[in-house]
Protein backbone atom coordinates (compact mmCIF):
# COMPACT_ATOMS: atom_id res chain seq x y z
CA UNK A 1 0.00 0.00 0.00
CA UNK A 2 1.24 3.21 -1.00
CA UNK A 3 -1.06 6.94 0.14
CA UNK A 4 -0.20 9.14 -2.91
CA UNK A 5 -2.48 11.87 -1.15
CA UNK A 6 -4.69 12.44 1.78
CA UNK A 7 -7.78 14.91 2.16
CA UNK A 8 -8.63 15.61 5.98
CA UNK A 9 -11.96 17.50 6.31
CA UNK A 10 -13.25 18.69 9.78
CA UNK A 11 -10.59 16.40 11.66
CA UNK A 12 -9.00 18.38 14.63
CA UNK A 13 -7.24 21.32 13.54
CA UNK A 14 -7.78 20.29 9.98
CA UNK A 15 -10.70 22.34 8.12
CA UNK A 16 -10.02 21.14 4.91
CA UNK A 17 -6.50 19.99 4.06
CA UNK A 18 -4.95 18.40 1.41
CA UNK A 19 -1.17 16.44 1.68
CA UNK A 20 0.76 14.45 -1.29
CA UNK A 21 3.28 12.12 -0.53
CA UNK A 22 6.11 9.84 -1.75
CA UNK A 23 7.98 6.85 -0.12
CA UNK A 24 10.06 8.33 2.68
CA UNK A 25 8.06 11.53 3.87
CA UNK A 26 8.89 14.46 6.84
CA UNK A 27 5.82 16.19 8.19
CA UNK A 28 7.16 19.06 10.15
CA UNK A 29 5.69 21.94 11.68
CA UNK A 30 5.30 23.83 15.01
CA UNK A 31 3.73 22.00 18.06
CA UNK A 32 -0.24 22.41 18.17
CA UNK A 33 0.30 22.66 13.99
CA UNK A 34 -1.45 19.02 13.33
CA UNK A 35 1.42 17.64 12.60
CA UNK A 36 0.17 13.94 14.51
CA UNK A 37 -3.12 14.32 13.60
CA UNK A 38 -2.20 13.89 10.07
CA UNK A 39 -0.46 10.45 11.14
CA UNK A 40 -3.72 9.79 13.31
CA UNK A 41 -5.84 10.05 10.28
CA UNK A 42 -4.21 7.35 7.74
CA UNK A 43 -3.93 5.29 11.06
CA UNK A 44 -7.44 5.78 11.65
CA UNK A 45 -8.43 5.02 7.86
CA UNK A 46 -6.19 2.16 7.50
CA UNK A 47 -6.69 0.76 11.08
CA UNK A 48 -10.04 2.17 12.07
CA UNK A 49 -9.16 3.29 15.35
CA UNK A 50 -7.23 6.02 17.06
CA UNK A 51 -3.51 5.48 18.18
CA UNK A 52 -5.04 7.97 21.10
CA UNK A 53 -6.42 6.86 23.99
CA UNK A 54 -9.84 8.31 22.83
CA UNK A 55 -12.71 7.31 20.44
CA UNK A 56 -13.00 8.59 16.95
CA UNK A 57 -15.63 11.49 17.51
CA UNK A 58 -13.33 13.22 19.71
CA UNK A 59 -11.20 14.08 16.42
CA UNK A 60 -14.62 15.80 14.33
CA UNK A 61 -13.42 19.66 14.60
CA UNK A 62 -15.13 21.74 17.25
CA UNK A 63 -19.16 21.93 16.25
CA UNK A 64 -18.60 20.22 13.34
CA UNK A 65 -21.06 17.26 12.44
CA UNK A 66 -18.85 14.90 10.80
CA UNK A 67 -15.14 14.62 9.96
CA UNK A 68 -13.71 12.68 6.85
CA UNK A 69 -10.59 11.34 5.71
CA UNK A 70 -9.99 10.34 2.42
CA UNK A 71 -6.72 9.17 0.33
CA UNK A 72 -5.89 8.23 -3.05
CA UNK A 73 -3.44 5.27 -2.84
CA UNK A 74 -1.59 2.80 -4.90
CA UNK A 75 -1.91 -0.85 -4.01
CA UNK A 76 -0.40 -3.41 -5.84
CA UNK A 77 -0.15 -0.83 -9.48
CA UNK A 78 -3.27 -0.46 -8.89
CA UNK A 79 -5.06 3.25 -7.85
CA UNK A 80 -7.91 3.03 -5.11
CA UNK A 81 -9.31 5.64 -3.09
CA UNK A 82 -10.97 5.18 0.66
CA UNK A 83 -12.95 7.37 2.69
CA UNK A 84 -13.73 6.81 6.21
CA UNK A 85 -16.73 9.16 7.20
CA UNK A 86 -17.39 9.59 10.88
CA UNK A 87 -20.62 11.88 11.81
CA UNK A 88 -22.79 9.20 15.21
CA UNK A 89 -21.12 5.90 13.35
CA UNK A 90 -18.26 5.34 11.09
CA UNK A 91 -18.96 4.71 7.46
CA UNK A 92 -15.66 3.21 5.53
CA UNK A 93 -16.03 3.01 1.68
CA UNK A 94 -13.37 2.45 -1.13
CA UNK A 95 -14.73 3.31 -4.85
CA UNK A 96 -17.08 0.29 -5.07
CA UNK A 97 -19.14 1.51 -2.62
CA UNK A 98 -19.20 0.46 1.06
CA UNK A 99 -16.71 -1.73 3.03
CA UNK A 100 -18.49 -4.45 4.97
CA UNK A 101 -15.80 -6.82 5.73
CA UNK A 102 -13.42 -4.99 8.07
CA UNK A 103 -11.31 -7.99 9.41
CA UNK A 104 -10.34 -8.50 5.92
CA UNK A 105 -9.62 -4.63 4.97
CA UNK A 106 -7.28 -4.74 8.36
CA UNK A 107 -5.60 -8.04 6.64
CA UNK A 108 -4.73 -6.08 3.90
CA UNK A 109 -3.19 -2.63 5.33
CA UNK A 110 -0.88 -3.62 7.82
CA UNK A 111 0.50 -0.57 9.75
CA UNK A 112 3.30 0.35 12.40
CA UNK A 113 3.05 3.23 14.55
CA UNK A 114 5.01 4.83 17.25
CA UNK A 115 3.71 7.78 18.97
CA UNK A 116 4.32 8.81 22.37
CA UNK A 117 0.31 9.38 22.93
CA UNK A 118 0.50 5.33 21.59
CA UNK A 119 2.32 3.47 24.67
CA UNK A 120 1.97 -0.32 23.60
CA UNK A 121 4.16 -2.66 24.57
CA UNK A 122 5.06 -0.52 27.94
CA UNK A 123 2.12 0.54 28.69
CA UNK A 124 0.68 -0.18 32.76
CA UNK A 125 -2.08 -2.31 31.18
CA UNK A 126 -1.34 -5.97 30.10
CA UNK A 127 -4.34 -5.45 28.19
CA UNK A 128 -2.87 -2.87 25.85
CA UNK A 129 0.76 -4.84 26.05
CA UNK A 130 -1.51 -7.98 24.87
CA UNK A 131 -3.17 -5.89 22.03
CA UNK A 132 0.53 -4.98 20.69
CA UNK A 133 1.52 -8.97 19.83
CA UNK A 134 -2.17 -9.77 18.90
CA UNK A 135 -1.85 -7.24 15.79
CA UNK A 136 1.24 -9.15 15.02
CA UNK A 137 -0.23 -12.38 15.56
CA UNK A 138 -3.22 -11.31 13.66
CA UNK A 139 -1.08 -10.22 10.33
CA UNK A 140 0.29 -13.44 10.62
CA UNK A 141 -3.20 -15.31 10.35
CA UNK A 142 -6.22 -14.11 10.42
CA UNK A 143 -7.88 -16.80 12.40
CA UNK A 144 -5.91 -15.16 15.00
CA UNK A 145 -8.68 -12.57 15.58
CA UNK A 146 -11.87 -15.06 15.20
CA UNK A 147 -9.82 -17.17 18.42
CA UNK A 148 -9.69 -13.54 20.42
CA UNK A 149 -13.47 -12.79 19.60
CA UNK A 150 -14.62 -16.68 20.92
CA UNK A 151 -12.80 -16.33 24.31
CA UNK A 152 -13.94 -13.29 24.79
CA UNK A 153 -17.65 -14.06 24.20
CA UNK A 154 -16.96 -17.24 25.87
CA UNK A 155 -15.67 -15.66 29.39
CA UNK A 156 -18.51 -13.67 29.28
CA UNK A 157 -20.73 -16.16 29.88
CA UNK A 158 -18.99 -17.87 31.92
CA UNK A 159 -18.62 -14.97 34.39
CA UNK A 160 -21.82 -14.36 34.59
CA UNK A 161 -22.79 -18.23 35.25
CA UNK A 162 -20.24 -17.92 37.84
CA UNK A 163 -21.82 -15.31 39.84
CA UNK A 164 -24.84 -17.17 40.21
CA UNK A 165 -25.76 -18.36 43.55
CA UNK A 166 -25.72 -21.91 42.16
CA UNK A 167 -23.77 -22.14 39.43
CA UNK A 168 -24.63 -24.93 36.67
CA UNK A 169 -21.35 -27.02 37.03
CA UNK A 170 -22.01 -28.89 34.05
CA UNK A 171 -22.79 -25.85 31.74
CA UNK A 172 -19.15 -24.51 33.78
CA UNK A 173 -17.61 -27.47 32.37
CA UNK A 174 -18.79 -27.30 28.80
CA UNK A 175 -17.51 -23.65 28.34
CA UNK A 176 -14.38 -24.72 29.49
CA UNK A 177 -13.64 -27.33 27.58
CA UNK A 178 -13.97 -24.79 24.73
CA UNK A 179 -12.13 -22.10 26.72
CA UNK A 180 -9.63 -24.31 27.15
CA UNK A 181 -9.01 -24.72 23.16
CA UNK A 182 -9.55 -20.97 22.60
CA UNK A 183 -6.91 -20.20 25.41
CA UNK A 184 -4.19 -22.51 24.02
CA UNK A 185 -4.51 -21.52 20.58
CA UNK A 186 -4.44 -17.80 21.30
CA UNK A 187 -1.52 -18.29 23.54
CA UNK A 188 -0.24 -20.65 21.14
CA UNK A 189 -0.03 -18.20 18.49
CA UNK A 190 1.61 -15.04 21.30
CA UNK A 191 4.62 -16.99 21.62
CA UNK A 192 5.36 -17.85 17.89
CA UNK A 193 4.92 -14.02 17.65
CA UNK A 194 7.03 -13.21 21.05
CA UNK A 195 9.40 -15.44 19.56
CA UNK A 196 10.42 -13.87 16.10
CA UNK A 197 10.38 -10.34 17.76
CA UNK A 198 12.54 -11.34 19.99
CA UNK A 199 14.83 -12.52 17.28
CA UNK A 200 14.91 -9.79 15.81
CA UNK A 201 15.32 -7.53 19.08
CA UNK A 202 18.65 -9.42 20.08
CA UNK A 203 20.42 -8.40 16.78
CA UNK A 204 18.97 -5.06 16.74
CA UNK A 205 20.60 -4.20 20.01
CA UNK A 206 23.37 -6.04 19.20
CA UNK A 207 23.72 -3.50 15.91
CA UNK A 208 23.02 -0.50 18.25
CA UNK A 209 25.82 -1.68 20.81
CA UNK A 210 23.93 -1.43 23.57
CA UNK A 211 24.28 -3.49 26.56
CA UNK A 212 20.28 -3.08 27.77
CA UNK A 213 19.40 -6.17 25.32
CA UNK A 214 16.00 -5.67 26.04
CA UNK A 215 13.41 -8.66 24.71
CA UNK A 216 9.90 -9.71 25.28
CA UNK A 217 9.16 -12.47 28.45
CA UNK A 218 5.72 -13.99 27.74
CA UNK A 219 3.39 -15.61 31.05
CA UNK A 220 0.89 -17.83 30.87
CA UNK A 221 -1.50 -20.31 32.31
CA UNK A 222 -3.24 -21.29 29.82
CA UNK A 223 -1.83 -24.90 30.01
CA UNK A 224 -2.49 -25.16 33.65
CA UNK A 225 -5.72 -26.61 33.12
CA UNK A 226 -6.24 -27.50 36.98
CA UNK A 227 -6.26 -23.77 37.97
CA UNK A 228 -10.21 -23.81 36.46
CA UNK A 229 -11.61 -25.59 39.65
CA UNK A 230 -10.33 -22.42 41.42
CA UNK A 231 -12.31 -19.84 39.26
CA UNK A 232 -15.60 -22.27 40.93
CA UNK A 233 -14.25 -21.61 44.25
CA UNK A 234 -13.45 -18.08 43.98
CA UNK A 235 -16.19 -17.32 41.54
CA UNK A 236 -14.15 -15.63 39.25
CA UNK A 237 -12.32 -15.90 35.79
CA UNK A 238 -8.13 -16.92 36.92
CA UNK A 239 -7.65 -18.94 33.84
CA UNK A 240 -6.60 -18.31 30.16
CA UNK A 241 -5.30 -16.55 27.82
CA UNK A 242 -7.04 -13.26 28.70
CA UNK A 243 -4.81 -13.45 31.85
CA UNK A 244 -1.65 -13.80 29.62
CA UNK A 245 1.55 -10.93 30.89
CA UNK A 246 4.13 -9.49 28.96
CA UNK A 247 7.04 -8.31 30.78
CA UNK A 248 10.54 -6.83 29.23
CA UNK A 249 13.37 -8.91 30.36
CA UNK A 250 17.03 -8.49 30.63
CA UNK A 251 19.45 -10.45 31.93
CA UNK A 252 16.73 -12.30 33.43
CA UNK A 253 14.88 -9.34 35.45
CA UNK A 254 12.05 -8.10 34.91
CA UNK A 255 11.67 -4.36 34.30
CA UNK A 256 8.34 -2.49 34.63
CA UNK A 257 10.29 1.16 34.91
CA UNK A 258 13.41 2.27 32.59
CA UNK A 259 16.20 4.33 33.98
CA UNK A 260 15.06 7.01 31.27
CA UNK A 261 12.84 8.15 28.39
CA UNK A 262 15.39 7.52 25.92
CA UNK A 263 15.76 3.81 27.15
CA UNK A 264 12.55 3.35 26.83
CA UNK A 265 11.69 4.76 23.64
CA UNK A 266 14.25 2.95 21.99
CA UNK A 267 12.73 -0.70 23.59
CA UNK A 268 9.08 0.79 21.96
CA UNK A 269 10.75 1.36 18.38
CA UNK A 270 13.45 -1.22 18.34
CA UNK A 271 10.09 -4.06 19.14
CA UNK A 272 7.88 -2.22 16.27
CA UNK A 273 11.02 -2.85 14.01
CA UNK A 274 11.06 -6.23 14.66
CA UNK A 275 7.35 -6.48 14.26
CA UNK A 276 7.55 -5.16 11.24
CA UNK A 277 10.52 -7.73 10.03
CA UNK A 278 8.29 -10.74 11.41
CA UNK A 279 5.36 -9.28 9.31
CA UNK A 280 7.54 -9.18 6.25
CA UNK A 281 9.34 -12.81 7.17
CA UNK A 282 5.83 -14.35 6.75
CA UNK A 283 4.55 -12.90 3.39
CA UNK A 284 3.33 -9.64 4.45
CA UNK A 285 4.00 -6.91 2.09
CA UNK A 286 2.67 -2.54 2.05
CA UNK A 287 3.30 -1.81 5.40
CA UNK A 288 3.26 1.72 6.16
CA UNK A 289 5.51 2.80 9.22
CA UNK A 290 4.24 6.31 11.20
CA UNK A 291 6.95 7.30 13.38
CA UNK A 292 5.34 10.51 15.39
CA UNK A 293 8.32 12.75 17.26
CA UNK A 294 10.44 10.30 16.30
CA UNK A 295 13.92 12.02 17.31
CA UNK A 296 12.74 13.91 20.29
CA UNK A 297 14.97 11.77 23.28
CA UNK A 298 17.46 9.89 20.66
CA UNK A 299 21.10 10.93 20.08
CA UNK A 300 22.05 11.50 16.28
CA UNK A 301 23.20 8.32 15.74
CA UNK A 302 20.57 6.26 17.27
CA UNK A 303 18.30 8.01 15.19
CA UNK A 304 19.76 7.21 11.80
CA UNK A 305 20.90 3.35 13.06
CA UNK A 306 17.14 2.95 14.30
CA UNK A 307 15.36 4.78 11.44
CA UNK A 308 17.37 2.49 9.03
CA UNK A 309 15.68 -0.90 10.72
CA UNK A 310 12.32 0.56 9.62
CA UNK A 311 13.98 1.55 5.43
CA UNK A 312 11.60 -1.57 4.32
CA UNK A 313 8.42 -0.61 4.48
CA UNK A 314 6.13 0.48 1.83
CA UNK A 315 6.34 4.03 3.04
CA UNK A 316 7.38 5.64 6.23
CA UNK A 317 5.72 8.87 7.82
CA UNK A 318 7.93 10.59 10.30
CA UNK A 319 6.89 13.82 12.08
CA UNK A 320 8.89 17.34 14.05
CA UNK A 321 8.94 20.66 14.80
CA UNK A 322 12.26 20.77 12.26
CA UNK A 323 13.81 18.54 9.86
CA UNK A 324 17.32 18.17 11.38
CA UNK A 325 18.69 15.09 9.66
CA UNK A 326 16.67 13.55 7.02
CA UNK A 327 17.15 15.67 4.23
CA UNK A 328 16.81 13.29 1.52
CA UNK A 329 12.67 12.52 3.17
CA UNK A 330 10.01 14.38 1.21
CA UNK A 331 9.03 17.32 3.45
CA UNK A 332 6.16 18.60 4.41
CA UNK A 333 5.56 21.96 6.41
CA UNK A 334 2.20 22.23 7.88
CA UNK A 335 1.18 25.74 8.75
CA UNK A 336 -1.66 27.29 10.60
CA UNK A 337 -3.32 30.43 9.50
CA UNK A 338 -6.90 31.72 10.29
CA UNK A 339 -7.92 27.92 10.27
CA UNK A 340 -6.52 27.26 6.97
CA UNK A 341 -3.15 24.91 6.84
CA UNK A 342 -1.36 24.24 3.86
CA UNK A 343 2.39 22.65 2.31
Amino acid sequence: MYTRRVRLVNFRNHIDSVYDFQKYNYIQGDNGSGKTSVLEALYILFNLKSFRPQSVNRAITFQMPFCEISAKCDDCGYEKTFRYRYDTKADLRDENGKITNKTAYLMQHPVICYSPEYRQIVSDDQEDRRRFVDRIAFQIDISHFDSLTELKHLNAMKSAELKKENSDRIYLDALNEKIVSASKKITGARQCAVAQINEHLRGYYSLLKDNDGFILDLRTNSFRTEILSKEFEDKRLVYGASRDKLYCLSDGRIYDRFSSFGQKKTFVLLSLAAGLKVLEENGRNGIITFLDDFEAGLDENRIRKVFEMFSSSSQIFVTGVKNHYFSDLHSIRIQVKNDEHSQ
